[in-house]
């Protein structure tokens, strides 16, 4: 492809060319008035362009060429006819105004193919730009989807973050809960063990109960085996005369009777207390033992 500076080089070395070119055209009647008349208001614009081009190696300058008529002095000084007369006078006119551009390379091949070559280089450009706003469309879109695929995972995290409180909510209160569980656990501990000792407790004082329930069957026993001995030695000797003893005679039915309740009431009292193993019951025996004592307690007091 053809530099511009090139061609306007080209384009003032083959003058001579073109000027014999453009009166060999302007004498032809058959031309476009019209054509002619804007190529020639298009003359200074494009010899302004070609002029003002620099080349450069490392950066070369690439634009669009916009279209803009001559300024209004340039078409006072180069009428445009009107109408068409194919007589010798306008023949003359066409032929004195080609005569003033004939130093001008604008309608030579070389300057048409370089306006071919700046359309087609407007045309790759303006491709290349649709192209990239084609690409630009795209990377918006991605960077679209993307945002939202970010937002998607903030929301997520968002989530996350609230489950895993909640979880830590849950475990805070699970720990409360067992921490209760435990002080009533370690509370349900220490009531056993008071209670065992309480049942220890129970059972000396069982122990000591039926020591003396153990005794007491004895003295009753005793006394009866003594009282029998005593009623048979009567009856072989003195059938007739009987000899009572003086702890019996002392001992009435009553104080036998009563000593027989506490006795009856005292184990009573004893088996209701292994059963409940509450304080009431272990009173309640208590105090039947210590009514059972006083009573024997009255009896060998008597006897002696």
């Amino acid at each position: 492809m053809p530099h511009p500076a090139d061609l306007q080089n080209n384009s003032e070395f083959d003058d001579s060319d073109s000027s014999s070119t453009v009166v060999a055209s302007a004498c032809n009647p058959n031309l476009n008035r019209d054509l002619f008349n804007e190529l020639l208001q298009m003359v200074p614009l494009v010899q302004s362009i070609l002029t003002d081009r620099k080349p450069t190696r490392s950066f070369p300058h690439r634009s669009s060429m916009i279209y803009t008529k001559a300024p209004p002095k340039q078409k006072k000084s180069i009428p445009a006819p009107k109408t068409r007369d194919h007589g010798a006078k306008e023949q003359n006119s066409d032929a004195e105004s080609f005569s003033m551009f004939s130093g001008r390379a604008f309608t030579s091949e070389k300057d048409i193919e370089e306006l071919a070559t700046l359309k087609e280089q407007i045309g790759d450009l303006q491709l290349k730009l649709k192209e990239r706003e084609e690409l630009a469309e795209n990377l918006r879109d991605q960077m679209n989807a993307v945002n939202a695929r970010l937002d998607e995972m903030k929301r997520q995290v968002s989530e996350k973050d609230g489950s895993l409180k909640y979880s830590q909510q849950q475990l805070s209160d699970a720990k409360i809960k067992l921490a209760d569980k435990q002080a009533a656990l370690e509370k349900i501990h220490w009531e056993m063990m008071t209670s065992n000792k309480k049942v220890e407790k129970l059972q000396e004082e069982l122990d000591s109960v039926q020591v003396d329930i153990s005794t007491f069957t004895l003295l009753l026993e005793s006394l009866a085996n003594t009282d029998t001995a005593m009623y048979t030695d009567d009856y072989d000797t003195k059938p007739y005369v009987f000899n009572h003893v003086p702890e019996i005679d002392d001992l009435d039915e009553m104080e036998w009777q009563k000593m027989e309740e506490a006795r009856k009431a005292y184990i009573a009292a004893v088996a209701f207390s292994k059963e409940k193993r509450d304080e009431e019951s272990i009173a309640a025996a208590a105090n039947a033992r210590l009514r059972l004592q006083s009573l024997l307690f009255k009896s060998k007091t008597f006897n002696t």
